[in-house]
């Protein structure tokens, strides 16, 4: 590919509907590349709006990535005016959300290769995309088990106050947990914030249901190759928690790079990834991972 059209600049984010499995409606937005070579998948970390990715979707899209992100049902542009009628549970954004986003970058692929990449929950649930073949390779950024004492002090005392006191207050309350209080992300429906709080009150996260209503999974089958990639300035998916979930990937291809403040030039934590200051120190060096796992390495 020729530098000119590898930095061209994207057309304008395209609004649309993804349709899932159960007939519900998701917001999304694609964007095109100038030059088509790939298409990505975005998937979102609990509480971020799809619009959070479009800085990273945008320069996905100069190096040739058509990519989709979305919001999943229950959050941003995907959620009803009334945040207490909604009743999907956490584990509905990876079971009817993710498939369909996959399924539906890989249709508008035609022919070219496909990957994902998920923050937080977003990678956390790549077991749960059964229609995974779809992808040729995965990132997973910040992602991990969300036990609560595996967290970094002092956020995992945070993390003990959203769980054990403002959550279930906020829920008698209002009927969802809003933004504020100690949570600074979109607010959360009932069923999402109790299936979640659920996983991180237990060591075992979501293991236990893997033998019952998740059963429809393939954290066992997934071989494909995966870059998972760490922050040590992260209070939630520390070296713990990330190895922890780890464990429910046990045979695909896996490579960790894990990055220090230093190495990015700036603090990261949890979302900082995201940011566009880190262009060049985390999104180059992960673009390039995707670029030769799919094949496109020049």
């Amino acid at each position: 590919m020729k530098a000119a059209a590898r930095n061209a600049a994207p057309a304008a984010a395209q609004p649309f509907s993804l349709r899932c499995a159960d007939d519900r409606e998701i917001s999304a937005h694609w964007i095109p590349a100038p030059t088509r070579r790939a298409v990505l998948v975005i998937s979102a970390g609990t509480g971020f709006p799809q619009t959070f990715y479009f800085r990273l979707a945008n320069y996905a899209a100069e190096r040739g990535y058509d990519t989709l992100v979305y919001d999943y049902r229950g959050m941003g542009a995907s959620a009803p005016a009334n945040l207490a009628d909604e009743r999907c549970r956490m584990s509905d954004w990876g079971l009817l959300d993710m498939r369909t986003a996959l399924a539906t970058a890989s249709e508008h692929a035609r022919g070219l290769p496909v990957a994902t990449l998920g923050h937080s929950i977003g990678g956390q649930f790549l077991g749960l995309l059964t229609n995974y073949s779809l992808a040729r390779a995965h990132v997973q950024v910040a992602s991990s088990v969300g036990y609560w004492p595996w967290e970094h002090a002092p956020f995992k005392y945070l993390a003990w106050w959203f769980w054990r006191i403002h959550g279930p207050m906020m829920l008698g309350l209002k009927g969802y947990i809003p933004t504020g209080g100690g949570w600074a992300g979109l607010p959360l429906p009932r069923g999402v914030y109790e299936e979640w709080r659920r996983w991180c009150l237990r060591p075992a996260h979501f293991g236990p249901d893997l033998e019952t209503y998740l059963a429809d999974n393939v954290f066992e089958e997934l071989r494909a190759p995966v870059l998972n990639v760490g922050f040590s300035d992260d209070s939630i998916a520390t070296q713990r928690t990330v190895d922890e979930l780890n464990r429910f990937y046990p045979h695909v291809q896996r490579e960790s790079r894990w990055y220090t403040p230093s190495d990015a030039g700036g603090p990261i934590g949890h979302e900082g990834f995201f940011h566009s200051r880190h262009r060049e120190t985390l999104w180059r060096p992960t673009l390039d991972w995707l670029d030769a796992k799919l094949g496109l390495a020049t």
